[in-house]
């Protein structure tokens, strides 16, 4: 039996084409016989490893001839284990050959040196000897995308993804358990196994493995797994059977099977089965090969069944193992020839285990495109309704890793991501085995608190109705509580008020007094953490005036201050954005002075500055005048503040002119400061009753 046929099933070195490479081109087939090379040529690996350790311990290297051959047998015991997945093992061996020289016969060994270094995490070790392969191959392209891998696997572990991601340890066993595929229904679990109980007698000779079979675990109500059962026949048979995949109805089966035959080198097949009650009928071989022994598997349909992808190295591929498809004719009932997804999916290496995203995108295994060592999964993004995906996009860290990592399913989609992955990564069952990984993307959590306050007092507004619209077409009505605060976090069904990834308006639409609603907004675009959002809306009790930012004027002018230590014409952009957004607003202007100067002067002095305020609102903002009304007050009516002690009282102080003249001598500071405070420009709402411009239609004519 060829191990080709085997090694379809599962990952090792998912090797269709490194195998090929180990047959054709190993010195060791093509310079001595015995029963090392007997065993290699059969793909006993773990015999022949051995063997080829024995044979080597046998020579002295007293020569360079001595020490070539020694160092081709140290070699070849070195492919042995790194076919086998024996990655330590394999690094003692290339690092031997090494220490022999064996370099200056086959550079290579660097390179699969570094592979092993890799395979274990040893990334700084494995870009130093993949920088000494470049040195004796310069040309080679995949040596340089490897060194450009191992610096990929620092950043991305640096920088992982939410994911986590967890053996099911329930479904593993130490044996190979992989691709998972799950029915219509999402009852039943489908993958891939060489556990005990299969359905022939004959086990691998590479793996000592018996053959793989197609397993079922059902789905009890409370989510738990049931006993995993062998399909039955003629699903399952003495051959090597795995990778499946179903069409949306999940009436069709797809899957592959690699037929024994001592005498005849028989590559992987493609079959598909109807559901015929309870089971399967007979399965039908699908004609896509070139050649006998060329191997077609790991099967992904599209939803309809009409487009099939799949994993070969037939000829006209880039190198090792390519992606295909082929597209179902019914007038014909045939599949077209097969054709390669192309330079951007495929490459000299093996891309393989291809899958079907919740969204059309074509998720596949690579090693490749830059990862982070061994198999790593991609994404690549349809090209409309083509059959063609393009800019395939590494899942990074925790979803790869420097192990083998392949074939994905999704069980949900979306905000929440759930399910299933293949891996043979650190904390597998077996030793060396595959294994079934679950993985789950939490949400982001994104709480949001508005509170509603009155500007002035600070006093938490009750029963203030607030609307809140999503960019993504979310919309909510909401009322305040006694404490003038809604907070946002799960709905009723389990969803979130608010989600990542979109634009917020807030707006106070009404309050059981009369005030005027504040308008806000916020994004929850790049929010990656869970997150608690606080909106603070402040409105504008419209009974008693408004105070506005302070606005100054240099001593004994109406001129509009700005210097370095304020800009009143910015003061002033808070009336006008309280004008835009409220189109229907009449105000006054109010200005006062503080109690030194004359009365007459001083109410003169006022009128001018409430005047230079409406003249920059009409002349620089482009306020209709029709919605300003100027007022000055000079001296007579003095400001009131309010202070809060500790305790949270509140206390008024009346800021006359007398209790501030006393202060001159006492407390200098208090007295300059109160007298600004006296000095300032206020806000009356007059009416809601402006009708803009635009908004007046003329009056219809009564005739021509």
């Amino acid at each position: 039996m060829k191990s080709i046929n085997s090694l379809i099933l599962f990952v090792g070195l998912i090797a269709w084409g490194s195998l090929t490479f180990a047959q054709s081109d190993a010195p060791a087939t093509r310079n001595y016989s015995g029963e090392a090379g007997k065993l290699w040529e059969s793909g006993a690996y773990a015999q022949a490893a051995e063997a080829y350790k024995l044979a080597a311990e046998k020579i002295n290297p007293k020569n360079d001839k001595a020490r070539q051959k020694k160092g081709n047998y140290t070699y070849m015991s070195g492919r042995c284990y790194e076919l086998l997945h024996n990655h330590e093992a394999a690094e003692q061996q290339y690092e031997k050959a090494i220490l022999l020289r064996y370099q200056e016969f086959e550079p290579f060994v660097y390179f699969q040196l570094a592979e092993m270094e890799m395979a274990q995490g040893k990334h700084k070790e494995a870009k130093e000897n993949f920088q000494k392969y470049l040195k004796l191959e310069p040309s080679s392209a995949l040596a340089k995308a490897r060194i450009e891998s191992c610096e990929f696997y620092i950043s991305a572990t640096a920088n992982p993804t939410k994911h986590s991601v967890t053996n099911v340890t329930k479904l593993n066993t130490a044996s190979y358990d992989y691709a998972t595929v799950l029915d219509s229904r999402g009852k039943e679990m489908y993958f891939s196994s060489s556990r005990a109980g299969s359905s022939g007698e004959m086990s691998d000779p590479i793996t000592g493995e018996n053959f793989m079979d197609l397993w079922v675990s059902k789905i009890d109500r409370n989510g738990n797994w049931g006993q995993p059962t062998p399909l039955a026949a003629p699903v399952n048979t003495i051959d090597n059977e795995g990778t499946m995949c179903f069409d949306a109805r999940g009436k069709t089966m797809w899957f592959t099977r690699c037929p024994v035959d001592a005498k005849l080198n028989l590559g992987c097949e493609i079959y598909m089965a109807e559901q015929k009650g309870e089971g399967w009928d007979n399965p039908k071989r699908l004609e896509l090969k070139d050649h006998d022994s060329t191997n077609v598997g790991h099967p992904c349909v599209s939803p309809d069944g009409k487009t099939l992808i799949f994993a070969s190295n037939m000829a006209g591929g880039f190198g090792g193992v390519d992606l295909w498809y082929s597209t179902y004719d019914k007038r014909s009932d045939a599949w077209s020839l097969p054709i390669n997804l192309g330079s951007e999916i495929n490459t000299a290496e093996n891309d393989l285990f291809p899958t079907w995203g919740p969204k059309g995108e074509l998720y596949f295994a690579s090693n490749g495109h830059v990862g982070m060592g061994g198999l790593d999964i991609f994404v690549a993004k349809r090209v409309g309704e083509e059959i063609k995906w393009e800019k395939p996009l590494n899942l990074g860290s925790p979803m790869n890793s420097f192990r083998d990592d392949y074939h994905i399913v999704f069980t949900e989609s979306g905000k929440v991501e759930r399910g299933f992955i293949s891996s043979n990564r650190n904390g597998s069952k077996g030793e060396h085995s595959q294994d079934i990984w679950d993985f789950y993307l939490p949400p982001i959590l994104i709480d949001v608190m508005i509170l509603v306050s009155d500007q002035e007092t600070g006093t938490p507004i009750e029963a203030a109705k607030v609307k809140l619209v999503g960019s993504g077409g979310s919309s909510y009505d909401l009322v305040t509580d006694a404490s003038g605060q809604i907070n946002l976090g799960e709905k009723l069904d389990g969803m979130r008020y608010v989600e990542p990834g979109e634009t917020w308006t807030l707006e106070v639409e009404g309050v059981e007094k009369l005030y005027i609603g504040a308008k806000d907004n916020f994004t929850t675009k790049g929010i990656e953490t869970n997150t608690r959002i606080i909106r603070d809306l402040k409105v504008l009790n419209i009974e008693k005036p408004l105070r506005l930012p302070e606005v100054r004027y240099p001593l004994g002018s109406a001129v509009l201050l700005v210097d370095s230590t304020i800009n009143s014409k910015d003061s002033l952009n808070y009336l006008y954005n309280l004008l835009i957004e409220n189109p229907n607003l009449i105000v006054e202007l109010v200005s006062h002075t503080d109690c030194r100067g004359s009365d007459a002067a001083n109410l003169k002095l006022s009128q001018q500055r409430a005047e230079s305020c409406v003249n920059y609102l009409v002349m620089e903002k482009g306020i209709d005048p029709a919605r300003l009304i100027p007022r000055g007050m000079g001296e007579s009516k003095p400001a009131t503040i309010y202070t809060v002690s500790p305790s949270g009282d509140s206390t008024a102080i009346f800021l006359g002119c007398d209790m501030i003249t006393k202060l001159q001598k006492t407390d200098k500071t208090k007295f300059d400061y109160y007298h600004q405070l006296n000095r300032r420009t206020e806000c009356v709402i007059l009416s809601f009753d402006f009708v803009p411009k635009e908004a007046i239609k003329p009056e219809s004519g009564s005739g021509n």
